[in-house]
């Protein structure tokens, strides 16, 4: 039991000490500290538990060995980065989600097989959510009858050419040749336009367009990021853009472009309902639904299938990580 100062004369006095050695008045005690209460034994035990946690991943929402409802695996290098594995949860998000939100719980599930680790179910899995993501977006077109036309008859030729003919001469080849397929040919007579005009914006799009029809998605990108540095108020290009990344799995660089194309037309229902998905399919539900409501007050209702899987209701599209 611990002793305090003497209350007569102030003198610290000997832990042990009934009386005060100096004036002889007595020291009242004192409440003992929590290390003078707490066991030698107990705390070591504590410390050597911490350091333990850091050498084990704990598995919950799985049947483990000895029908215990856990299972643990050992770390390949000390840490506490989840150190609790949530397996209900992880299964509950889309793969990409999950293994952006949870790289060692995925890791360390697909260790113990809780989890298909090969090469084919990852590729298969993103395939998938991809899959899902043009299914709910086609749902969007007809409910809404807003279905796109084909790329071909959305390629741009300025209103006004004064000034820069040849370079509308050009661009205007270029646009008949993309329409009757000769692709090669169309982004020569589109070069040929930039050449006549380095500012030639619509060139720029059209030859972006070519170059996505043709799988180049790097100079397709470069291309709209040309026309959003010429004419940064363009929402077809700021998507178009966004749509490369959402191929790349950029995912951070897609909602950036998704909400620069909002900024510029808040009523912009394409861009809600790409950015919605995309949160979704990094496992940012709350905002996922911000961007449900937000279509909801447009009057613009939201694809059914998407709605069912943000719910986590759908067997299909790619909703859980799970799925072989």
């Amino acid at each position: 039991m611990g002793r305090s100062r003497c209350p007569e004369c102030k003198k610290r006095v000997p832990r042990r000490a009934k009386t005060c050695p100096r004036c002889g008045a007595e020291v009242p005690t004192r409440p003992p500290k929590w290390h003078e209460r707490t066991s030698v034994t107990l705390c070591v035990a504590a410390v050597l538990a911490t350091i333990a946690l850091g050498f084990i991943h704990v598995i919950v929402g799985v049947e483990g060995p000895y029908n215990l409802p856990f299972d643990i695996v050992r770390r390949e290098s000390f840490g506490y980065r989840e150190v609790l594995v949530d397996a209900g949860k992880i299964r509950t998000l889309p793969y990409v989600a999950a293994k952006t939100r949870y790289p060692l719980g995925c890791q360390v599930l697909q260790l113990k097989g809780y989890l298909p680790s090969s090469p084919t179910f990852e590729t298969q899995m993103v395939h998938e959510l991809r899959e899902a993501m043009d299914r709910w977006y086609a749902e969007f077109e007809v409910a809404t009858g807003r279905t796109q036309l084909p790329w071909q008859d959305r390629l741009q030729e300025p209103a006004e050419a004064a000034g820069m003919q040849d370079a509308a001469a050009y661009n205007s080849r270029g646009v008949t040749c993309a329409r009757q397929g000769r692709y090669g040919a169309a982004l020569s007579e589109f070069a040929g336009a930039i050449r006549k005009n380095p500012a030639f914006v619509e060139a720029y799009y059209n030859r972006a367009m070519v170059y996505v029809a043709l799988g180049n998605s790097g100079q397709a990108a470069s291309d709209f990021s040309q026309v959003i540095e010429i004419r940064p108020e363009s929402i077809d290009a700021c998507i178009g853009r966004g749509l490369i990344h959402v191929t790349g799995e950029r995912y951070d660089d897609a909602i950036a472009d998704f909400t620069k194309a909002i900024e510029i037309d808040p009523t912009c229902v394409e861009a809600y309902v790409r950015r919605g998905m995309i949160r979704y399919a990094k496992g940012e539900n709350e905002e996922a639904w911000e961007d449900i409501r937000k279509l909801q007050s447009l009057g613009v209702p939201a694809p059914s299938g998407f709605l069912l899987a943000l719910r986590g209701e759908s067997p299909e599209g790619t909703v859980s990580a799970s799925r072989p």
